[in-house]
């Protein structure tokens, strides 16, 4: 995967949300910003 800059469009990827449904950032698209937050070990009980 190439190294993406400051101002790139993000590749679309699919995530699970907490109550395990799937949410693409495609489907976002033109419609409102996203901001995603990532956090070490977060919901994954380690």
């Amino acid at each position: 995967m190439p190294l993406l800059k400051v101002g790139d469009p993000a590749p679309n990827v699919t995530f699970r949300t907490a109550d395990r449904q799937e949410v693409s950032l495609a489907g976002f698209k033109g419609k409102q910003p996203v901001v995603l937050a990532f956090y070490v070990r977060a919901f994954t009980g380690g």
